[in-house]
């Protein structure tokens, strides 16, 4: 069973997908997604498989999760899906033109996790990893917010944001010339309901009890119900790094 399984139904309903400038970035970089071949990796419910999908890539998705990648398949029953662990991925060597991780990269072992990407894309590839953060932080709600999450979740840090994931495994990798790390800026208009059921898919929240859960989610609750009636218009950072394979080993 993988990690967010006993969420999916909350991950499916609220997690909020990227925005297009994301994939615009990433195009400008890579090329068109249009015909490319794909790989969604920790693909969960396949928020980034149905954008790729809709940019005209051939997407594979792949997560350790049986529940999470059967809310994918429900919403693209088209879309293959592979349970697996990105560190060690049932597919051909040089198999894929660009290999994705949306909000996901951060939980392979990064030594590992290179050397499987390098090992999937074809010489000339590109592996992509972003993350949407929200980034409200001049906002005394956002702040209260923030505090109560780092005090009442473990493993919770604002300082989380702003991690290089490419500062060793990827950028000391030899397969792969030097990353590039791009910031999209967005703002996400969600209601409150959906900013708590998101709340509720995430892995600080998955390993409370269900008593510490209830307690966050009503503290949180009454600190979003000081600012918001209910819509919540809230700025946010894509954060994104690009790397190519190289085509030749060094």
């Amino acid at each position: 069973m993988g990690l967010f399984d006993s969420a999916a139904d909350q991950y499916d309903a609220a997690r909020p997908s990227y925005p297009e400038g994301l994939y615009d970035v990433v195009e400008s970089v890579t090329g068109p997604f249009d015909g490319k071949i794909v790989g969604d990796g920790g693909a969960g419910t396949g928020v980034v498989a149905r954008q790729l999908l809709e940019r005209g890539a051939q997407v594979v998705a792949f997560d350790p999760g049986r529940e999470m990648l059967k809310r994918a398949r429900f919403r693209s029953p088209c879309l293959p899906v592979v349970v697996a662990d990105a560190t060690a991925a049932p597919f051909r060597a040089a198999s894929l033109d660009v290999l994705c991780f949306g909000q996901s990269w951060h939980w392979l072992d990064q030594d590992s996790g290179a050397e499987e990407a390098a090992r999937l894309l074809r010489p000339g590839g590109w592996w992509a990893a972003w993350w949407n953060e929200p980034w409200a932080d001049a906002e005394p709600w956002f702040e209260q917010y923030a505090a109560l999450l780092e005090d009442r979740c473990h493993g919770f840090s604002l300082d989380q944001r702003d991690v290089d994931w490419c500062a060793d495994a990827v950028r000391n990798n030899h397969d792969f010339q030097d990353p590039s790390r791009h910031v999209v800026e967005w703002e996400r208009i969600v209601s409150v309901e959906n900013w708590l059921t998101d709340l509720e898919s995430h892995s600080y929240v998955i390993a409370m009890s269900p008593a510490q859960r209830r307690g966050l989610l009503s503290d949180s609750e009454a600190i979003l119900r000081t600012q918001f009636a209910d819509r919540m218009v809230v700025p946010y950072q894509a954060r994104l790094w690009l790397a190519r394979r190289r085509l030749a080993t060094a």
